[in-house]
């Protein structure tokens, strides 16, 4: 089950990447947190997480925003290149790659810290806030 959480979250993570609108895509952590009444070990490691989230966010709103530019100049061109936009694209992932990575091992050691009842509360909160971009992309799995 908690496995199935990290895969939620970094779908919607990479999700948010491939579009180019990281912040928008994403549940409000601070809302996640009311809802769980964590302990203080559990708070570290979700400010953790968090922070680590917030840093994969802002690297890919700051390259989202030269890849925009990119789009602009080649369509401006008689002749655009698409591949190159693809290119980009690809670049895009690959170079914000590792802070997303590492931002899904803080939330791993974060939902290994999380009780039976804190995990409910974490699915279910991930899942009402992440049905319109799945919705998107086809419907959530049935539990």
């Amino acid at each position: 089950m908690r496995s199935s959480l990290v895969r939620v979250l970094g779908a919607a993570l990479l999700f948010a990447v491939s579009l180019g609108a990281a912040a928008a895509a994403l549940p409000r952590f601070d809302q996640l947190e009311e809802k769980l009444n964590l302990r203080p070990q559990q708070k570290t490691q979700f400010d953790i997480a968090v922070a680590s989230s917030q840093r994969a966010l802002l690297a890919v709103a700051l390259t989202a925003m030269q890849l925009k530019q990119q789009v602009v100049d080649e369509l401006a061109k008689p002749r655009p290149d698409f591949s190159t936009l693809a290119n980009a694209h690809e670049a895009l992932i690959e170079q914000n790659r590792p802070l997303f990575q590492a931002a899904g091992d803080e939330w791993k050691k974060f939902y290994a810290l999380l009780d039976d009842d804190q995990l409910v509360i974490a699915k279910r909160y991930l899942r009402d806030n992440l049905e319109d971009l799945f919705a998107k992309l086809g419907s959530l799995p049935k539990e």
